[in-house]
């Protein structure tokens, strides 16, 4: 039986990642082998460009555009800390995609290229570390278990409208192990994981696994995945050495314990980045982005791309 082809389009509602040219499962799990799952190796020539970048084109429709918006999440609220968009926000966003892609192709095509695409949703870290553990107005609404429940609530929704704009493949990527984060580690004055946010992180991509599934059951013509960075950075934290890694406890840029995002900025940086599981205080190195994109590919069931 020819394997079908189809489009890749990792939409995160932080990246959007759109390849040209169509790939069956055996060729994304060959870039997987070659532990090389970089933009490039999807065809961009180098970063993916922004939907809102004025300089995007055409072309970029067809290839790829990104409506990340770091440090939103789930919760609306998250965002508006962080002053960045919304989910609600990057939804618009993607139908106005949506528009300019129909009048570049046609509206037939540009519906074939949606419902042909892999739509990856990334996020949750950010409602947990900057929103409930930080802010007062949820944890008064909120017990932990109930947040998870809310969070996985807005999932739930921002999955049906995916749907009802088309999407037909859905990926949801889990949260890391919270607890093994260098500035969680810092601010809990512990030099190992802190338990209590791992299990955590784990109880809450549970309930993310439990809910792909009911989507599935429910939503007709939607296929969806759950793929996993929570034991990727779990493993490599407790073996670096297997994955060629040298350094776990602390990141490459500054002290490596508290500094990330913009603190990083005109800070000293280790030699090798590469040697390193976080580039800062929370963010993983590209090294480390590559393990977890490398073993995502290779899990992906064969049936969800047909």
């Amino acid at each position: 039986m020819m394997m079908k082809k189809i489009l890749v389009l990792a939409l995160a509602l932080t990246p959007l990642l759109l390849v040209s040219e169509a790939l069956d499962i055996h060729q994304l799990k060959q870039i997987a082998t070659r532990n090389n799952v970089t933009s490039e190796e999807f065809g961009f020539k180098n970063a993916i460009p922004a939907f809102l970048d004025p300089k995007i084109n055409n072309e970029d429709l067809l290839h790829g555009v990104s409506f990340a918006s770091a440090g939103s999440g789930y919760d609306d609220l998250t965002a508006n800390l962080s002053k960045v968009l919304s989910v609600p926000q990057q939804l618009v966003y993607f139908r106005h995609y949506k528009i300019h892609l129909s009048k570049f192709v046609g509206l037939k095509r540009a519906e074939e290229i949606v419902s042909n695409a892999v739509f990856v949703v990334s996020m949750g870290t950010n409602d947990f570390l900057q929103n409930y553990y930080l802010e007062p107005t949820r944890p008064k609404q909120f017990t932990l278990e109930q947040y998870q429940n809310f969070l996985i609530s807005r999932l739930y929704t921002h999955a049906k409208t995916l749907h009802k704009l088309g999407a037909r493949r859905l990926v949801v990527v889990g949260v890391p192990p919270f607890g093994c984060i260098p500035l969680v580690k810092t601010l809990a004055n512990q030099n190992t994981c802190v338990e209590s946010y791992n299990k955590l992180a784990f109880s809450f991509n549970s309930k993310i696994k439990q809910k792909l599934m009911t989507l599935m059951k429910t939503t007709i013509g939607l296929k969806t995945a759950y793929l996993d960075c929570y034991n990727a950075i779990q493993d490599a934290v407790s073996h670096p050495l297997k994955y060629g890694l040298r350094e776990c406890t602390k990141g490459c840029c500054a002290t490596g314990i508290i500094e990330y995002g913009d603190t990083c900025k005109d800070m000293s940086t280790c030699d090798d980045p590469s040697k390193y599981v976080f580039w800062d205080a929370v963010h993983p190195t590209q090294k480390m982005y590559q393990i977890i994109a490398q073993k995502g590919l290779q899990s992906l069931d064969e049936n969800f791309l047909l």
